[in-house]
């Protein structure tokens, strides 16, 4: 009961206890009805016992089954042995914390297990009126009536809950793993792309100073060059993944034109010479953010790839053009399949793929005629 307290503002704190004192205060007129002692304790006892569990963090099937098997037991006590019955009221407090507890119990336990349980408490609570002493034979159907349509509205209610709480917890799920994917494939692409660059480097200043010939200073210094560059790089991108993480708001990377994207990735790669050929109609297209965003991926992952798969390679070409709704990229090579010593496999298609259709948009991807294209059509505007 605490914890529920600190959870709320002082108004609510303020409604809670009002509500508080006004059960208390219908209990007492109730326990004050009862003809006997006897009488007094049980409308106290079976009274408290379902407003109680509501408080409680956790609750059992026993407990539940217990609270309605005792409100029974007492109703046939009243109607059996008890002299004089109860005189004006069955217990309207004990009532209202079956209803609820009800509701609860459709929201904790499994289908099967809840729906027992809702027709014990169900009828723990159609049965009450039984309890009065004075039973008018014409009178007492109308109340039981009465009690079931209501708690039956309850449970209606109840039901909602249970299947809201649990479309807004698929929704959650859905939404964390979405969430895992698109940092998976920000890993991938980002950092990936950069310590594949090391390596390729790593390689080839190996194999220049392993040749028993010292290397030219020029061309040393440019292949180191380049490993501090890729590697500056990739801490930036994992810099930037934890503000990712940390906030949701925070961009993975900032919004670029796509001429001057594909410039800079074309600029940065250290494999085979790139030439680029961007329609200068793009350049005048308000293209969507996520349209630039794919062709960013699509470009780094396909310049990744060669890196990664492709030798031979005497030149990539990076190619953006206008197709009337659509933006076609490409980026080819004109090596061949091979090992470079790198891990093989892997999803970088696969998350490619996926991010090009979040976008609205199609991938290919496959060899031709004088190595190998990856292509993607995107949408040239938000319509």
């Amino acid at each position: 009961m605490t914890g529920i307290l600190t959870r709320l503002t002082w108004w609510q704190r303020v409604v809670f206890w009002l509500i508080v004192a006004v059960g208390v205060a219908l209990l007492v007129v109730e326990a004050g009805s009862a003809p006997s002692a006897y009488g007094a304790v049980g409308v106290v006892v079976c009274g408290v016992l379902p407003s109680a569990a509501l408080f409680k963090r956790e609750i059992s099937a026993l407990a539940v089954a217990g609270i309605g098997t005792l409100s029974i037991a007492f109703t046939i006590v009243c109607a059996t042995l008890l002299p004089g019955n109860l005189d004006n009221t069955f217990g309207l407090f004990e009532l209202i914390g079956l209803a609820c507890l009800s509701v609860r119990t459709l929201l904790v336990f499994s289908a099967w297990r809840a729906a027992g349980l809702c027709v014990l408490l169900g009828l723990a609570a159609t049965t009450l009126p039984l309890r009065l002493e004075d039973l008018d034979p014409l009178l007492t159907p109308g109340m039981v009536l009465i009690i079931a349509v209501v708690l039956a509205f309850v449970l209606l209610l109840g039901l909602f809950m249970r299947l809201h709480d649990r479309s807004r917890t698929d929704s959650f799920q859905l939404s964390r793993q979405a969430q895992r994917l698109e940092y998976a494939r920000d890993l991938h692409d980002f950092v990936a792309h950069h310590v594949t660059a090391i390596v390729v480097q790593t390689q080839a200043v190996r194999f220049a100073t392993g040749s028993g010939q010292l290397p030219d200073p020029v061309v040393l210094d440019k292949m180191l060059d380049g490993i501090e560059k890729a590697g500056s790089q990739a801490l930036t991108s994992m810099r930037t993944m934890v503000d990712v993480l940390r906030d949701d708001n925070a961009p993975m990377h900032p919004h670029q034109a796509l001429t001057l994207m594909v410039t800079d990735l074309a600029t940065g790669f250290t494999g085979a010479p790139v030439t680029t050929a961007v329609d200068p109609a793009i350049a005048a297209l308000d293209l969507p953010a996520t349209t630039v965003d794919a062709a960013r991926h699509v470009v780094q992952e396909a310049l990744t790839n060669v890196l990664r798969h492709a030798t031979r390679v005497s030149e990539v070409r990076i190619s953006a053009r206008s197709r009337g709704q659509e933006v076609e990229i490409s980026v080819t090579n004109d090596g061949q399949a091979g090992d470079n010593g790198l891990p093989r496999g892997g999803f970088g298609l696969v998350g490619l793929a996926e991010r090009v259709e979040s976008a609205g948009g199609s991938l290919s991807a496959g060899p031709t005629a004088r190595g190998w294209a990856v292509t993607a059509l995107l949408p040239s505007s938000t319509a």
